[in-house]
């Protein structure tokens, strides 16, 4: 059989320049065209680093259950080639593949094993990534502690290291479990300096990132204005770079944020945006999200029965896929409507997530 005129390490290195400047559509093809060319050479450690390539550009664009193949086939090559530092990479990656697919309880040992392979291999920089993972991870079950604690370390190595970009990432995991604990000043100053460490470093992905944190921030102070103009800002940086997944949870604020001006044209026709997008990436949280949106529509509608439904319907799948904040809010919700709501139930269900809780009026303004 006739070998691939395709210099795989050029091929890969190409794939690698496009992922920095988050075009990962154009990195995918690299990469897929490396690991064809590195297979008919029989080169296992070029494979194996073109898969976790693959790995990271499906998950970017919203395909998580391929991009969990693709970070399980790595995990198996890694093994083989008794390579820790591989392996740790790959399991990263399907513990965060198996977390957007709706399963944060799921993904918890495979970003933990990662975390220890790194620390065993003293690999700094990878155990501050999967630190921040672990963080966002467990924000995902409500447990906000623990969340915090970990972007701590993460931030801590990343300052040990100077790595810019990473103390970026650990800010701005601080700023979203700050928002969701009701400290929106912190929210707000974290998600700042991220936002300048992004700009200086040039980081488009990070940038989109902290824009979208920075307007979520606003949206918490009821400054509506600025919020618009800093998803606008996102929204416009996560189309270019093509990810879905990112670009859905903007566009639901957006359509929280006309909701809360009482403009619900605009906020029906923004959730069934974001819905769709959801369903396309098989993103559980989000389409939770987008129940609480329509539950929150109805209610203001005058139309509890519809609301209703919705808010249980919440509780049910919130639950079922263990996002512990997402069921608190669906709770809220539920009390909303009923005529003789158990606000003492709910608090105590925020409280026990670390969440941020004040009996809300309608319309809802989520964390």
């Amino acid at each position: 059989m006739a070998h691939s005129v395709l210099n795989p390490t050029s091929v890969f290195q190409q794939g690698e320049r496009a992922r920095q400047k988050s075009r990962f559509s154009e990195a995918l093809t690299f990469y897929q065209q490396a690991r064809t060319a590195y297979e008919e050479l029989g080169d296992a450690d070029g494979c194996r680093d073109a898969l976790v390539g693959i790995g990271d550009c499906l998950r970017m664009l919203g395909k998580f259950s391929q991009a969990q193949r693709a970070y399980e086939s790595a995990v198996q090559l890694s093994q083989a080639l008794e390579d820790p530092e591989g392996a740790a990479e790959s399991l990263a990656g399907v513990g965060l593949s198996l977390r957007a697919q709706g399963n944060p309880e799921r993904a918890l040992p495979y970003l933990n094993a990662a975390r220890g392979l790194y620390r065993k291999a003293q690999a700094s920089e990878g155990e501050g990534f999967s630190l921040w993972a672990l963080g966002s991870t467990y924000r995902f079950c409500g447990d906000l502690r623990k969340a915090v604690a970990h972007f701590h370390k993460a931030l801590a190595l990343a300052e040990q290291r100077e790595d810019l970009p990473g103390k970026g990432y650990a800010l701005c995991g601080l700023g979203g479990a700050s928002r969701l604990m009701g400290r929106f000043p912190d929210t707000q100053r974290y998600y700042q300096e991220a936002n300048a460490l992004f700009e200086n470093e040039g980081d488009v992905y990070g940038r989109a990132y902290s824009y979208c944190g920075l307007g979520n921030a606003a949206r918490m102070r009821l400054d509506y204005d600025p919020a618009m103009r800093f998803f606008a800002k996102a929204e416009k940086l996560y189309a270019r770079i093509g990810d879905k997944a990112s670009f859905a949870y903007t566009v639901w604020s957006m359509a929280t944020v006309h909701k809360m001006r009482g403009d619900y044209r605009r906020s029906t026709e923004a959730f069934a945006r974001s819905q769709a997008l959801f369903r396309e990436t098989k993103d559980h949280r989000g389409l939770i999200y987008c129940r609480l949106g329509v539950g929150e529509l109805a209610l203001l509608q005058g139309k509890p029965k519809i609301a209703h439904r919705a808010f249980a319907g919440c509780v049910e799948k919130a639950q079922q896929y263990g996002y512990a904040a997402e069921a608190c809010h669906a709770l809220a919700g539920l009390a909303l409507v009923d005529e003789d709501p158990d606000w003492a139930t709910v608090k105590r269900a925020y409280r026990k997530c670390g969440l941020y809780f004040t009996p809300p009026p309608p319309p809802l303004n989520l964390p």
